[in-house]
């Protein structure tokens, strides 16, 4: 028994193996892609995917999310604490987010 199951009753987690490339080195992960930002107003920043797809208001602690465009039209569609799930918030309710000009037909 490990010294780290042995104080809390559980085996500590072990770190997930990186896959590797073709020359056995540890492939470096993907960056997650968000959606780009910029500030607007004191407390606003506009969201944008081939346009503008809706706005994050800071009201500290939170941030609020919009979807739409202009911003007196746009619909709240989400509050949370942190910054980054605000501009994914915003983008997954941006009805053309998902598709990134691909058309179904």
């Amino acid at each position: 028994m490990s010294a780290a199951t042995r104080s809390t009753g559980r085996a500590a987690a072990q770190p997930a193996a990186q896959p590797s490339n073709a020359t056995g080195a540890a492939a470096p992960a993907p960056a997650p892609v968000e959606p780009p930002y910029e500030l607007v107003d004191i407390d606003r920043y506009a969201v944008f995917d081939n346009g503008i797809i809706g706005y994050v208001e800071v009201i500290p602690p939170l941030f609020i999310c919009y979807s739409g465009h202009p911003y007196p039209t746009a619909v709240e569609v989400a509050q949370v604490f942190d910054f980054a799930q605000a501009v994914r918030c915003v983008r997954d309710a941006a009805p053309h987010s998902h598709d990134h000009g691909r058309s179904a037909a």
